[in-house]
């Protein structure tokens, strides 16, 4: 087990395979986040051969898998 995740330090990243959260700094419009919210990165494996550290999305404010995030909102990774 983890911890607790509000305890943890994080470390901003470049590389998104090292990547386990994302910090949304502006968004678009229909993107179903919030600006200035962390939210946890979660990792697709479906397609190896396209995604070889897994497909990366987050849980939106709907709560559905959301996968533009990352290609639509600026945002900073941390790990």
């Amino acid at each position: 087990m983890r911890g607790n995740d509000d305890q943890r330090t994080l470390y901003r990243t470049l590389h998104e395979e090292e990547a386990e959260y994302v910090q949304i700094l502006s968004i678009v419009r229909g993107c179903r986040v919030t600006a200035g919210k962390m939210y946890k990165l979660y990792r697709n494996y479906n397609n190896p051969h396209i995604f070889e550290q897994g497909e990366m999305y987050v849980v939106d404010d709907d709560s559905k898998d959301n996968y533009a995030v990352l290609m639509l909102c600026a945002t900073i990774l941390y790990r």
